[in-house]
């Protein structure tokens, strides 16, 4: 009901009281003497059409206690019988509760305790006008003129038509048909507004489908002139409910829509709250870009949205959202199908969608930076513009991009290695291509040594145009073998203690695994592969691996790497530095392995020594060893151990995405990024 037609009906029930009151009385003056017209029905016309013609709230009952207090100080004290005195306890109780609930009340009436519920309740039952006031009214009537006498006849034939016709409703209904019989006809009128939800989202009741001259579809762009501040404004029409046989729409006005029409005059006429179709619609790429609007529960780092729009989106995709005219970016992570109830059982369906804070994009930096605020209720979602290709520095190589985005996901080659770098997911999801590929990155610094360690055989071919060498001869790797079978036999039959045999023996492994080392690193070649001979991590081999590792790290402390940055790539990383229990082995034989590499991973960083952990599954790798590694890439990932491990690093948030990962796309997020922030990527595809 607006608030023009309101007070006209206002006017009209006064002048027709009035009427009556004249009418039974024969001259005016109940107007300033008589309780039941100033303290009854002038108050439940007042407050039933003006103040509150929808609902109560404890601020209104309040304001009724205090106004109906006054009111009964107009009875003459020969007139205070038993009613009246129970009139005037049922309002104090009212000014007294009421006025408590407005301290108590903190949120949300339906977030608050059973008591705070049914007192508020109960009160805006007995405290609203049609229910006080009308007691008001009868009482005072029957007190002044009897319940036999005509007087009395009229008002309560007044009475019945106000309140049991439900004037207030009875209103609205006349001036819809009102409204019809003039606005329906109207070139492209659609509806007229019944609430506003937000700032910039209004709900509108549409006209009736067979007087309405246009026809309303989902999207249609719209006009109309706001009755509270007379401001014209344009607009998008989204989610229609069918709710009570009637049609409803939402109607979103933003400034980016305002911005389509800038070279556009309005319309010539409008009826206030008349919202009418827009025909010639600039060109524009609104519809291409807009995804939602914002919903309930959004935080600063996740926002939830209402999925409503012409396009496809994915998890991954990259989201814009304007705060305090600042655009913070986000990351579709989830989706989640959701019925909402509107009124009487009517149900409509909706798609809420999640996305993470990515945070604003800093164009000097080319990074993301966070943002510490949340955005509004009802604020559009779009699909993320293209940015300027970044300048990138030295060390750095683009891994990848944000899916369907040219945003770069960023590597710093040098931090990487150095900080060391894992690379985990399940098999087929395009991991070790990523690696291998990221390792021929590495090799383009001159000044950089890889030394790949792989049982499976593979490297040497896919690295074939690179002529790999081995860093330990064969036939010297295979000498080593007998020499550790020897050493391991004396000491077996020395009750695990060494022999002068097995010290000397170990002195000879020692130089022959020391000398080539030396070889690789004083050389030319760039990449060399440590290749063990079985798939089972028996006794033998963990004692070669780790007398390896523990000479290279000798190596480093002693002639730093005779100047030269060294990366180890530890393919099947399970395999090499296992958890304990997944070791296969006695702890006597695997730990000792277990620390030379640890050794590694807490201090090679000081000695230019980093590593390059590849692994399936994080369950069966040795955290000491993960723990060191402050860059992460994982692929798809399917078992909770991995994902609970992975949350401590990207996120109770993102981690729930591994699942759903597609082929060549992983989570990235560490030191060697610029972005301090987790993010999806998609790895462009890799032709070996």
């Amino acid at each position: 009901m607006s608030k023009t037609y309101r007070l006209t009906l206002i006017a009209l029930s006064l002048f027709f009281l009035l009427v009556v009151g004249y009418g039974i009385t024969g001259n005016m003056a109940f107007v300033l003497n008589d309780f039941w017209f100033t303290s009854g029905l002038l108050l439940l016309i007042l407050l039933s059409l003006i103040d509150q013609p929808h609902f109560s709230k404890d601020s209104n009952i309040f304001i009724n206690a205090v106004t109906a207090c006054v009111s009964l100080l107009l009875v003459e004290k020969a007139n205070r019988d038993f009613i009246f005195w129970l009139f005037f306890s049922m309002t104090i109780y009212l000014l007294l509760s009421s006025y408590l609930l407005l301290w108590v009340r903190q949120k949300q009436l339906v977030e608050e305790s059973n008591a705070v519920k049914f007192f508020s309740r109960f009160n805006r039952e007995i405290g609203k006008p049609e229910a006080l006031f009308s007691s008001f009214f009868l009482w005072g009537t029957f007190k002044q003129f009897g319940a036999a006498s005509n007087e009395f006849n009229a008002l309560l034939l007044f009475w019945v038509i106000f309140i049991i016709l439900n004037i207030p409703s009875l209103s609205r209904t006349i001036e819809d048909l009102f409204v019809s019989k003039k606005e329906k006809r109207s070139e492209g009128a659609l509806g007229q507004i019944f609430g506003v939800q937000s700032k910039n989202t209004f709900l509108v009741k549409m006209y009736d489908s067979s007087t309405r001259v246009a026809k309303a579809r989902i999207f249609d762009f719209v006009e109309f002139q706001y009755s509270t501040d007379q401001l014209v404004r344009r607009g998008i029409l989204l989610d229609t409910y069918l709710l009570n046989q009637e049609q409803w729409v939402k109607v979103l006005t933003n400034p980016q829509i305002e911005n389509i029409f800038a070279e556009t005059n309005h319309l010539e006429k409008h009826t206030l709250d008349v919202v009418y179709k827009l025909k010639d619609i600039p060109e524009n790429e609104f519809l291409q870009r807009f995804v939602g609007i914002i919903t309930d529960s959004s935080t600063i780092n996740k926002i939830r949205f209402i999925f409503n729009s012409k396009i496809e989106i994915y998890e991954g995709q990259l989201l814009e959202v304007a705060i305090n005219n600042t655009t913070v970016l986000y990351q579709i992570v989830e989706g989640v199908a959701k019925i909402e109830t509107l009124e009487h059982k009517n149900q409509t369906g909706l798609i809420i969608g999640e996305a993470i804070q990515l945070g604003t994009w800093n164009k000097e930096k080319f990074q993301f930076e966070q943002f510490v605020w949340v955005p509004a209720i009802n604020s559009p979602v779009f699909i993320a513009s293209d940015i300027e290709e970044p300048e990138l520095e030295q060390d750095e190589y683009v891994i990848g991009n944000i899916p369907n985005t040219n945003y770069p996901v960023t590597l710093n080659k040098r931090t990487a290695m150095s900080h060391h770098l894992a690379v985990i997911g399940v098999t087929g999801t395009g991991k070790s291509i990523f690696a291998r590929n990221l390792i021929r990155e590495y090799l383009n610094d001159s000044d950089v040594k890889i030394i790949c360690v792989d049982f499976t055989g593979e490297y040497e071919g896919k690295f074939h145009d690179l002529n790999p060498k081995q860093v330990i001869d064969k036939t010297v790797s295979g000498q080593l073998f007998k020499d550790i079978d020897f050493i391991e036999r004396e000491i077996g039959g020395n009750y695990n203690k060494d022999t002068d045999a097995s010290r000397a023996r170990k002195f000879e492994v020692s130089s022959k695994i020391h000398a080539e080392v030396k070889s690789y690193l004083e050389g030319d070649d760039q990449l060399a592969i440590f290749e063990l001979p079985h798939v089972d991590n028996t006794s033998g081999v963990l004692t070669y691996t780790k007398a390896f590792f523990k000479t290279l790290f000798q190596i480093a402390k002693q002639e730093g790497n005779y100047g030269k940055r060294v990366c180890l790539v530890l393919e099947e990383a399970h395999t090499i530095v296992p958890e304990w229990n997944f070791s296969g082995v006695s702890d006597k034989v695997s730990q000792p392995l277990l620390n030379s590499i640890a050794q590694i991973a807490l201090q090679g960083r000081k000695y230019n020594v980093g590593l390059m952990v590849i692994a399936q599954r994080t369950a069966n790798v040795s955290k000491t060893i993960l723990t060191q590694c402050n860059t992460i890439i994982s692929f798809q990932e399917f078992d909770k151990t991995s994902s609970d491990f992975l949350a401590n690093y990207f996120g109770q948030d993102i981690v729930g995405s591994l699942t759903k990962l597609q082929f060549r796309q992983a989570i990235a997020a560490g030191k060697a990024f610029r972005s301090s922030v987790p993010m999806i990527f998609e790895v462009p595809e890799i032709t070996e």
